[in-house]
């Protein structure tokens, strides 16, 4: 079974396969460290990978010493400190030895010989590759339980007059974006203690200050962020026919970019009782929710830029960073929603961006598919 499915789907970013325990057990133990920072993962050694397949060749000598070597250089190799369950199988008269170890909770995990930043390793398309100081920052931020976004942005000041001024925006932005006049009535005017109870605001040292939403929600360049939006002729990247560049408060960004995308998609006219009908070829709901997902998901750590390619078949949107802690694809599809910038989801939730928590990728897929 195991064999089978290996040889259907290869190896991928949550299992590693190797013919026998390496004498040099860093060889296996970098791939530990990746998955604790991942997604978790399985190690099975006794296995071997041909050009075309993988074949059963099992372990040799004595399996139980071989299985408290591994358990031993695994907790004495890696801080902080992991504890694999390690499980003997036999297959076709041949014994494997699978390492299952968990996704861990106190990131960022590392080989101590290589120190707390050299030694940190992650899973990129089913490699073990060395996490660069970005990738590190966000797995200090899962492994603290913090958010990015609430935290003190020191190269920003502000006074009451600029946090009225913010708060006076966003009330006139959510009235905006409401969509009738029951939405607009149920809308309240926000407060200074709105933007602290969200994030927006925090107290140090018995002062306001401002964080990194709050820098976001009004284009501060204290963090630097813009979405980048191109047209491009037939399918692939090589000519360019239209290409423009967003900055400023993250809402004006989603504003401009949806626009983008309308009027460089095609739009179908059909007549339906006298009564001419326009339907775009993507609904627009899901490229608005795309938009919008992508700033609110995005890893402002990484200062890449939210990308966004319209091509003759398909609209990619690419956001920085990997999917925050404990997310996966099938759970994305399936409503989950980890959140990974709190406080600027509570703003684009009041600015009517957001409706319903995790609903977002389910609807996408629903009305495309429709």
């Amino acid at each position: 079974m195991l064999i089978n499915k290996l040889n259907k789907y290869g190896k991928n970013n949550n299992i590693e396969v190797k013919k026998e325990v390496p004498a040099e057990h860093k060889k296996y133990l970098k791939s530990v460290v990746a998955f604790a920072n991942g997604f978790g993962g399985k190690i099975i050694f006794g296995i071997e990978e041909k050009k075309d397949s993988f074949e059963i060749c099992g372990l040799s000598g004595d399996v139980f010493k071989i299985k408290d070597s591994i358990t031993n250089s695994i907790f004495s190799s890696i801080e902080p400190h992991i504890i694999p369950s390690i499980d003997l199988d036999t297959i076709e008269d041949k014994t494997i030895l699978i390492v299952n170890v968990p996704s861990g909770w106190d990131r960022p995990y590392h080989l101590k010989a290589e120190g707390e930043f050299d030694g940190v390793y992650v899973r990129v398309s089913g490699t073990t590759r060395k996490a660069d100081r970005n990738m590190i920052k966000e797995l200090m931020f899962e492994g603290s339980n913090r958010y990015f976004d609430k935290m003190i942005c020191p190269e920003l000041e502000i006074s009451e007059n600029s946090i009225q001024n913010l708060c006076d925006t966003l009330y006139h932005k959510a009235l905006e974006n409401s969509k009738s006049q029951f939405e607009k009535d149920a809308v309240t005017p926000i407060t200074k203690q709105d933007l602290l109870s969200w994030g927006i605001l925090t107290q140090s040292n018995n002062h306001i200050v401002p964080t990194n939403a709050y820098a976001l929600l009004t284009g501060h360049p204290a963090l630097p962020n813009r979405i980048q939006c191109a047209l491009f002729k037939d399918t692939d990247t090589t000519e360019v026919i239209d290409m423009k560049d967003y900055s400023g408060p993250i809402y004006e960004q989603i504003d401009f970019a949806y626009k983008f995308v309308l009027r460089n998609i095609r739009l179908h006219a059909s007549f339906e009782s006298l009564e001419r009908k326009e339907t775009y070829e993507i609904p627009v709901y899901a490229i608005r929710e795309l938009i919008v997902n992508s700033i609110a998901h995005r890893s402002y750590i990484d200062r890449n830029s939210i990308k966004i390619a319209i091509f003759d078949d398909r609209l990619e949107v690419t956001s920085p960073g990997k999917l925050v802690m404990g997310q996966t694809i099938e759970k994305m599809k399936q409503g989950n929603s980890n959140i990974r910038n709190e406080a600027t989801a509570y703003a684009l939730r009041y600015l009517k961006y957001i409706e319903n928590w995790g609903r977002g990728i389910p609807r996408i897929i629903k009305s495309i598919e429709e």
